[in-house]
């Protein structure tokens, strides 16, 4: 849904217009006159100005110098050259359609523009410094890989545990890229439901499922001559790695519901916190495909294994969140950060920078001090098993089951994840231990 304004003086089209616009759920104003146009664009703000360049009292055009900046821009005009065409998009206009049109691919058009508007906004407001903070040697080597890998347009995969910063690494090769122009498109693919993933890649026409009243792109659309960031990239079904494999071959792919074929140029970065190679051993992955997506294999180190980092990191968050959050700047004391060097952070920097946030929130001194900490910081006892010497391989391995399953309180899914085992595979092994046991998994 968007904010949209329609300018158009043939009174008739302006309602149709607004109308359609507003049934497909865009909230709608609509002038008649240039300067009817220019006095609500200067009170109002919106997400798109749907804009007919021959007006009563002038010509539109240079109004789209005036909005490009804040809104999308598509100008609609009976009065239609290449001339006119070329110039509204130079000055950056999203897109020229000539009258007559059909009202549905209007809609297509104020559809994807706005949706590639709400892209642009959250990667500026999501954009991360092209530098990863850190001065340890495997983040310096992680550095100067990414330089070298930017200008070079392959696959690349990125491994690491959750939390790392996987997606800070694929947002830093696009924007040393000369695709930092387009768009980076992030899809976690450990949040799409199964049935929902071929649409949300690669789009729907018009008709193809119940609902589906109009033509949608997918995230491969939107990120053409951009990069797309394929998080969790373990969690794709099988027919879903099939249709990728097709695009990474040949750039193109069908649509859910179409027959034509769609030509895209996207970088395709994919990420994951899995051993892929132990799932193709499964028979969840395709060893094809990954192959095709791991050209270059970036490891992201855990934050346990370069602790010299955490006080450059702990300082950086301080004065982020203290700009944010509107506190003081607080350092952290000696002890607070030997603390911190001592943890071993399961969730990596991420749980690091939700320490340093709520840490800011609570302190009362003039530093963030240990006490100010251990509120924060989960019990260090409960994310460790510990070993007793002779103790059998499946005896540890039962009680490290468990151990996970309780952390993550019975929840099966969670507790694979984290485990790098197929949900199954857990379920086989609980049942052969209830069996044992006289008993069996009624769970799910």
């Amino acid at each position: 849904m968007g904010r949209i304004l329609v300018v158009e003086d043939d009174l008739s089209l302006n309602r149709l217009i607004s109308r359609s616009l507003d049934i497909e759920g865009h909230l709608v104003k609509s002038v008649k006159t240039k300067a009817e146009a220019i006095k609500e664009l200067e009170s109002s703000l919106y997400d798109l100005v749907l804009l007919d360049l021959m007006l009563p009292d002038g010509n539109g055009m240079d109004i789209i110098e005036k909005v490009v900046k804040d809104a999308a821009v598509i100008v609609i005009s009976a009065h239609a050259d290449v001339t006119v065409a070329v110039k509204a998009v130079q000055l950056g206009a999203f897109n020229f359609v000539p009258k007559p049109f059909e009202l549905e691919n209007l809609i297509i058009e104020v559809n994807r523009a706005i949706e590639s508007r709400t892209l642009k906004l959250e990667n500026i407001s999501l954009k991360l410094p092209t530098k990863i903070i850190g001065e340890s040697q495997s983040v310096r080597k992680l550095r100067d890989i990414i330089e070298v890998i930017a200008s070079r347009d392959v696959p690349v995969l990125i491994t690491g545990e959750s939390g790392t910063g996987k997606e800070l690494v694929a947002r830093s090769i696009w924007e040393l890229s000369a695709r930092a122009k387009n768009d980076f498109v992030a899809v976690n693919c450990g949040a799409i439901p199964t049935d929902l993933f071929e649409s949300e890649l690669f789009g729907y026409e018009r008709g193809a499922f119940t609902g589906a009243n109009i033509s949608k792109p997918g995230k491969f659309e939107m990120a053409d001559n951009g990069v797309i960031f394929l998080d969790e990239i373990g969690e794709l079904p099988k027919n879903v790695q099939v249709k990728l494999l097709r695009v990474l071959e040949n750039s193109t792919f069908e649509r859910l519901g179409g027959v034509n074929p769609i030509h895209v140029n996207v970088r395709v970065i994919s990420a994951t916190n899995r051993s892929l190679e132990d799932e193709i051993k499964n028979g969840n992955f395709r060893d094809d495909l990954y192959y095709r997506i791991n050209v270059v294999k970036i490891e992201v180190p855990p934050l346990r294994d370069r602790v010299e980092d955490i006080s450059v990191l702990v300082d950086y968050f301080s004065k982020l969140y203290s700009k944010q959050l509107q506190t003081e700047y607080k350092k952290f004391s000696a002890k607070a950060i030997d603390f911190l060097k001592s943890y071993p952070f399961p969730g990596n920097v991420r749980e690091l920078q939700n320490i340093v946030r709520s840490a800011l929130i609570f302190a009362k001194g003039n530093e963030v001090e240990v006490d100010d900490l251990s509120l924060q910081v989960q019990d260090v006892e409960r994310n460790y098993v510990k070993l007793q010497i002779g103790e059998s391989l499946e005896s540890a391995e039962k009680r490290f089951i468990e151990a996970t399953l309780e952390y993550f309180d019975g929840n099966k899914t969670q507790a694979a994840k984290v485990l790098n085992i197929g949900l199954s595979t857990l379920h086989n092994k609980i049942n052969q231990w209830k069996e044992s046991e006289g008993g069996e998994d009624q769970s799910s």
